[in-house]
């Protein structure tokens, strides 16, 4: 069985904002470890239903009971931006989206996620398809690495990073987190305790996961699905996700949707400092939380 070691982020302010009917269908586009599924499960009734999703196949394997006894409990494998494929317009009630890796996954050397222990540089959610981070670093041009570290990572090094790993690249192949790591180490200069390769691991998994234009497609399935006053709530931690997610509840850069929401309370809302300390690893996180209007 599966012990999540992921803690769920600013789960108090999801729940108080997020489920509104205890008899309502929710919906956990990011699964994970379980974290606030398993609370969104405590706070609904009987009649309540939860559905969550998940495109990492170790997440839905080894469930608890908390979740495989629960019968208003029902774990889907897919992308998130699949959402409209899974439900009828104006189905569900509330939709949770937290846009953190795992800690689960963040912790796994193999999955090549993390610059702190060394593994094969892989870095996809769904390891059964997509180019890993080792295919695309040893082949793409240098003015696209330049390019992703730059705008998905706002890595001011770029560009000298970009350059040594064309260097490095022509004699070896760079295979494993801890060569990528070391290198940008040697082109990164920080006072900063953030680790020198924080926003260049970063900006390369967000390339490799397709992850801006998956949260695009979820918000725009999300309008549809969302039933009139279901809400949606968002937890990013990145400016640029954030970004997307504020400009989507504006009104703004929207692709065929034009849903209006409205913010429940706050614009944004941020973890208290009690849980920053208990979780360091929640000290960027954003919540947003608007309900569709009709």
């Amino acid at each position: 069985m599966i012990q999540a070691s992921h803690e769920a982020v600013m789960v108090n302010e999801v729940l108080e904002n997020l489920v509104f009917e205890q008899n309502g269908k929710y919906v956990d586009c990011t699964f994970g470890a379980g974290g606030h599924s398993l609370e969104i499960l405590k706070k609904i009734n009987e009649s309540g239903t939860l559905i969550s999703i998940d495109k990492d196949k170790k997440a839905t394997i080894n469930l608890s009971k908390d979740f495989t006894d629960d019968g208003r409990f029902r774990l889907v494998n897919d992308s998130f931006s699949n959402l409209r494929s899974l439900f009828e317009d104006k189905e569900v009630d509330g939709i949770l989206i937290d846009l953190g890796i795992s800690s689960t996954q963040l912790d796994d050397p193999k999955r090549g996620f993390s610059f702190q222990s060394n593994g094969p540089l892989d870095m996809r959610i769904d390891t059964t398809k997509g180019q890993t981070a080792s295919d695309w670093i040893n082949t793409a041009t240098k003015k696209e690495i330049e390019d992703v570290l730059w705008v998905l990572g706002q890595e001011r090094a770029s560009r000298k990073i970009a350059s040594k790993i064309c260097e490095i690249r022509e004699k070896k192949p760079i295979e494993s987190t801890k060569e990528l790591s070391d290198l940008i180490r040697s082109c990164v200069y920080t006072r900063s305790k953030k680790h020198p390769a924080t926003n260049s691991f970063r900006a390369i998994r967000m390339l490799i996961n397709n992850e801006i234009e998956e949260l695009q497609k979820v918000l725009e399935a999300s309008s549809h699905v969302l039933c009139c006053g279901g809400r949606l709530a968002v937890i990013s931690f990145h400016s640029m996700e954030d970004r997307i997610v504020k400009r989507f509840f504006q009104g703004k850069d929207r692709n065929e949707s034009n849903v209006k929401f409205q913010y429940i309370k706050d614009k944004f809302l941020k973890p208290t400092p009690k849980e920053i300390t208990i979780n360091p690893r929640s000290r960027s996180a954003i919540l947003r939380v608007a309900e569709k209007l009709c």
